[in-house]
């Protein structure tokens, strides 16, 4: 039985992707190399309940989600003449990411057939894709069609309701979590539907000063059966030696010299809140096995007892450094890996997340100014300009520490100017410009300097015009692919492709 009312009409579209079909209560677009194919595809999928758009590459679907994102489901065939669609798989991949990328709700349904290998799958998986339709010889059985089809669907209006709740304002009062690139909102929708799975591990990757513990507490918060109870903090880094596993496990009054009293431990502690486990790689050898039997069997032994306790905490880790790695060099355990790795969060950097830096720096300025009753309550663009052109290996965590000491030091006006930030900011930010200067002549460096200087164009606004003339003068002397142009530039395909999109090319 179809989900939902039909009626007999016309998809609206252009070229192949325009057959006869029904419009249905769900919207889809469809993705196949192969014209005929794809239109008994679109034929199936009406026939339970869904309307289907069908384009012939993954760039027709990013043309498509650019004028109109407005499709739950979005249904990628990759089976048997796959590489008549892409070079690759490993390219299908990417350009899966760059599918996700344009709509962050969309859920990405891949076709495949026997031969697909499995490792492949897991990076399809990690590279937006939110599940696979097996293809037989016969085509798609219906009901594993339709049943695949609506669980998506089911994890679509999830996802719509987690970026309403993440952008109405009330998750950044909560957690300090402020983000609208795509990164975060992709990033920050998965935390929230990892805080309804509340006994599953969570994994966060992350570099130094990205906000992997506001993260790890935003899915405690949000978790519906934990959220109340305790949160607790390891630094895994910071409790090496003989008291590490005290720290954690507990131990037994006289367990060695100076436990004149019991100790519960950081799990016990927690009973039935989350217990976070801050840079996670560092956990020294020994304790890898214990912690493993508390992922397992929920059970903790103190140290100097020969009586295990039962513990019911959520664990969440989170490292800048890359497990698998640390797996492969010996240093981390495999099995403890497997266990931790069941919800995988990877949080951008700040170089990646350009259009969020404006809202933290207006919500650092708000937050210090308040505190050290300062009368900032405005921000000069160039302090904008400056802080997105400038490499912040510090991250969110710099960014903060930069504006909580312009505020602090700041003796009078009601505007943050470059005047206010730290000289040693300025100068590594002159130093970058220096550094990247030989390749242009003197002389074009001295004009541009004077429009710059003078007010008649902005730092970034200059960048950009530059940016967009190479960009449009490689396009116009090259006729290669998109795949080929990006790796002549340097750039991601992804990169090349936002780049194009941003300046109409």
């Amino acid at each position: 039985m179809a989900r939902g009312s039909v009626r007999q009409g016309w998809l609206s579209g252009e070229g192949e992707g325009l057959y006869p079909s029904h419009v249905a209560a769900e919207r889809l677009l469809l993705i196949h190399f192969n014209g005929p194919v794809r239109e008994r595809l679109c034929e199936q999928l009406a026939d339970v309940g869904y309307s289907a758009r069908g384009v012939r590459t993954i760039d027709d679907g990013i043309d498509v989600l650019t004028r109109d994102s407005a499709f739950p489901i979005v249904l990628v065939v990759a089976c048997g003449d796959a590489s008549r669609m892409r070079s690759a798989y490993d390219e299908l991949v990417e350009s899966i990411a760059l599918l996700q990328a344009e709509s962050t709700t969309s859920q990405i349904l891949l076709v495949c057939d026997s031969s697909v290998d499995i490792t492949w799958c897991c990076h399809a998986i990690n590279n937006g894709v939110a599940g696979f339709i097996e293809y037989e010889d016969g085509g798609i059985p219906t009901e594993r069609l339709q049943s695949r089809l609506d669980h998506a669907l089911a994890r679509y209006e999830r996802a719509v309701a987690d970026a309403r709740r993440i952008n109405d304002g009330t998750l950044a009062d909560r957690t300090g979590i402020i983000g609208v690139s795509s990164g975060m909102a992709r990033i920050l929708s998965q935390a929230a539907r990892a805080a309804e799975v509340s006994d599953a591990p969570v994994l966060i990757y992350g570099e130094s000063g990205t906000g992997k513990q506001l993260l790890a507490e935003m899915v405690h918060r949000l978790d519906s059966k934990r959220g109340h109870k305790s949160f607790l903090s390891v630094n895994c880094a910071a409790i090496t030696g003989s008291l590490a596993e005290s720290a954690l496990f507990g131990h037994v009054k006289g367990a060695f010299t100076g436990a004149t009293e019991p100790r519960a431990g950081y799990f016990r502690a927690a009973e039935g809140g989350t217990v976070f486990l801050d840079e996670v790689g560092e956990l020294c050898p020994t304790l890898q096995p214990k912690l493993l039997r508390v992922l397992q069997e929920g059970m903790v032994m103190p140290v100097g007892s020969d009586q295990e306790h039962a513990v019911d905490v959520r664990v969440i880790a989170a490292s800048n450094r890359r497990i698998p790695a640390l797996v492969e060099a010996g240093d981390f355990r495999l099995d403890l890996y497997q266990r931790l790795n069941v919800i995988a969060l990877d949080l951008p950097p700040l170089h990646e997340r350009q259009e969020d830096i404006p809202l933290l720096v207006d919500f650092f300025v708000k937050k210090y100014a308040d505190l050290y009753g300062k009368p900032v309550r405005r921000v000069d663009r160039r302090v904008y300009e400056l802080l997105a052109d400038t490499s912040l290996d510090g991250n969110v965590r710099e960014l903060e520490n930069t504006i909580r000491r312009a505020l602090a030091i700041k003796d009078h006006g009601a505007e943050l100017t470059l005047a206010d930030l730290p000289a040693s900011l300025i100068a590594r930010h002159g130093q970058h410009l220096v550094e990247q200067a030989p390749i242009i002549d003197k002389d074009t460096i001295k004009n541009a300097c004077q429009l710059i200087t003078s007010g008649r164009i902005s730092l970034p606004e200059f960048i950009e015009q530059c940016e967009r003339l190479v960009l449009a003068h490689a396009m116009k002397s090259n006729e290669m692919d998109h795949t080929d142009l990006s790796k002549q530039l340097g750039v991601s395909t992804r990169t090349l492709y936002n780049k194009r999109r941003k300046y109409g090319l």
